[in-house]
């Protein structure tokens, strides 16, 4: 199968390139790849200074990572996605999966806005949700019986690094 001519990938909060499966599919799936933050303001709004600061550290370290190539916008998130869509052609944008309410509203609105993300991976090793008692398939309240549960699950080798 071909590769696309561009994809976006939308780092969220994996702010890394090391052990990153979505940044790899959006490598692997086309010829040019956008990396791309988008600063909310919602977000921005609510988070305390030493939040910020780790956040401008975290993507200084993430846009030196990638070469300096790091898209930083500051806006709503389905405007800046449709105008780099329109403006560099992109097939694809390449997402880690996030299951907090505030990152699956946003992927919704996302969606819902006709944006195809994709899916590959999550910021954890293993997805919520996966590890469940046996007994019944519903959550563990106890940590040592989750911990024994998700170490029978096993979870993924780490992806390798672009």
């Amino acid at each position: 199968m071909p590769k696309a001519k561009c994809s976006i990938m939308w780092f969220r909060r994996d702010l890394r390139v090391n052990d990153h499966p979505a940044l790899l599919a959006a490598i692997e799936s086309a010829e040019t790849v956008i990396p791309l933050f988008i600063l909310d303001k919602q977000q921005i709004s609510e988070a305390g200074d030493k939040l910020l600061a780790y956040m401008g550290k975290s993507l200084r370290s993430l846009d030196e990572s990638l070469g300096n190539r790091l898209h930083i916008i500051e806006g709503d998130q389905v405007e800046i996605l449709k105008e780099l869509i329109a403006q560099h052609d992109v097939e694809e944008v390449h997402i880690s999966a996030e299951y907090e309410r505030y990152g699956t509203q946003r992927d919704a609105k996302v969606e819902a806005a006709g944006i195809k993300l994709v899916r590959t991976g999550s910021p954890y090793a293993v997805a919520p949700g996966r590890v469940l008692k046996p007994s019944d398939g519903t959550a563990y309240k106890v940590y040592t019986p989750f911990y024994k549960g998700w170490r029978a699950h096993g979870w993924r080798a780490p992806a390798v690094t672009p």
